[in-house]
């Protein structure tokens, strides 16, 4: 469609890139609601609908690496050797090619279609929030990554509002960003002028870092980690909703019998505050880290019944590091994990303040060579492999948090005022947790793929109670 004003060129991933061989996409859920009551969700599409689809291929146009296909030097001889005879290179290559698989995708859905696609396309499926049966594409299988789109977007148009799924190559979100593709695309739907992407020199970041690595730097990682104040800032009044207090879904029976393990917690803000004020030691800990605390011993209380009192906990958090390199998102590379241990029964016994300090320990603890290293990781398969089987036990006495806020995906307006909720898909790999924490109202939703038997136990657990709301 627009292959013409897509240039011939090869893009070399760098070790900013993520690790390409894993074919798995990013997964992202935004939901808007009508900007009036007066306005049906059939009006808001046959308003928005042809506006929208042109200004997603005129904003994607610019960014040749959209229209491109991976290759690799061990099964395409046309690919240039990787320097010294290392393992073979990975490059995103660009053609003029009018293959329709080849440009990003854009798809819309009528939310009454959307149970009989899904069954027939065999996507993958996110319910969230009430009313809203949204659906994504996923990955075939390895062998066919070339026949599928690098970004893939599908609209779906419904009583209350729209829902956007975004799709997008983990290569294609480390070299770009998830947020700027989307706030490339809002803007050209408002009709404003375009911001042409800046090309960031990313090898030269990962050389500036590499070569200031063995200097002293206290409190490193710190200073890079994203947190939550223990006061949210009050709403600027153009934001939406968010969640209802009450929960108003009607389909309970349809999202339990497709959402198999997934579960969904919400900490309001007037919790967090609660939270915080409860666990006052004299001096302030972020919200945020109050939550990890309680997550995690609530979850292993649930998790560790009948279990040996001197076996190893282990919370493993991924906190965004990427101020380090410049990157505006989230994902990939740019993160470092902190880990903390602590026994079963000293943990159970422990305040939330003690264990969230203790974490806070561990986050003082990361230094820049340790963050090169666990980024090295993502580019050595067998023993990522071996680190991810490791993560997927769901007997584990382990949970594992990611941290993803202040990644501006409130600000993708189309218009019609920022989405009342946005979210990262959970990978479905149990004992997982994925947070996010919920800027329209300054509170946290979780995402949380469980055993049955571990969130019933959560369901009941009157301290989780205290703080967290079960949405199911």
């Amino acid at each position: 469609m627009l292959a013409s004003a897509v240039p011939n060129g090869i893009h070399e991933l760098t070790p900013l890139d993520g690790n390409p061989s894993n074919r798995a996409n990013l997964q992202f859920v935004f939901f808007y609601k009508n900007p009036s009551s007066s306005e049906s969700g059939l009006q808001l599409r046959e308003r928005m609908s042809e506006r929208m689809r042109q200004a997603f291929h005129e904003a994607m146009s610019h960014y040749p690496i959209l229209y491109g296909e991976h290759h690799r030097c061990d099964d395409d001889k046309e690919t240039p050797p990787n320097e010294g005879g290392q393992s073979p290179a990975v490059h995103i290559i660009v053609s003029d090619s009018s293959k329709q698989t080849q440009a990003p995708r854009y798809d819309e859905h009528d939310v009454s279609e959307l149970v009989s696609d899904i069954q027939a396309a065999h996507y993958n499926w996110a319910t969230w929030p009430a009313q809203l049966l949204s659906v994504s594409p996923i990955r075939v299988r390895l062998g066919s990554a070339r026949e599928l789109p690098l970004a893939h977007v599908v609209v779906t148009w419904h009583a209350d509002g729209m829902g956007l799924l975004v799709s997008v190559d983990h290569s294609v979100a480390d070299g770009v960003g998830v947020s700027v593709l989307l706030n490339q695309w809002a803007g050209a739907v408002r009709n404003r002028e375009l911001l042409l992407p800046v090309d960031a020199d990313h090898a030269a970041a990962w050389r500036q870092l590499v070569e200031t690595a063995d200097e002293p730097q206290p409190d490193w990682f710190v200073n890079y980690v994203d947190s939550l104040p223990a006061v949210a800032p009050e709403p600027s009044g153009t934001e939406s909703a968010g969640i209802a207090d009450t929960d108003p879904r009607a389909p309970v029976e349809v999202e339990r019998a497709l959402r198999r393990n997934t579960h969904a917690l919400r900490v309001t803000r007037a919790a967090l505050q609660r939270l915080a004020d409860d666990n006052s030691r004299g001096g302030p800990v972020p919200a945020i880290r109050l939550a990890y605390a309680l997550m995690w011993q609530r979850y292993m209380a649930a998790m560790a019944r009948g279990s040996d009192p001197d076996a190893t906990c282990l919370i493993n958090v991924i906190h965004s590091a990427r101020a380090v390199v410049g990157r505006p998102h989230y994902i990939g590379n740019a993160v470092c994990p902190v880990y903390s241990r602590r026994a079963l029964g000293s943990l159970l016994n422990a305040s939330v303040a003690d264990v969230a300090e203790e974490i806070g320990r561990s986050m003082h603890a990361i230094t820049a060579p340790q963050w090169l290293a666990f980024t090295q990781l993502f580019h050595d398969a067998p023993r990522r492999a071996k680190l991810l089987t490791l993560f997927a036990n769901p007997e584990a006495l382990q949970l594992s948090v990611s941290n993803i806020s202040r990644v501006p995906f409130f600000d993708v307006d189309f218009g019609f005022g920022p989405p009342c909720h946005a979210t990262v898909y959970p990978m479905v790999i149990p004992g997982f947790a994925v947070w996010t924490p919920l800027q329209a109202d300054g509170g946290l939703h979780i995402l949380w793929n469980l055993p049955d038997h571990v969130f019933a136990a959560l369901a009941q657990d009157k301290e989780l109670a205290r703080y967290v709301d079960v949405l199911f």
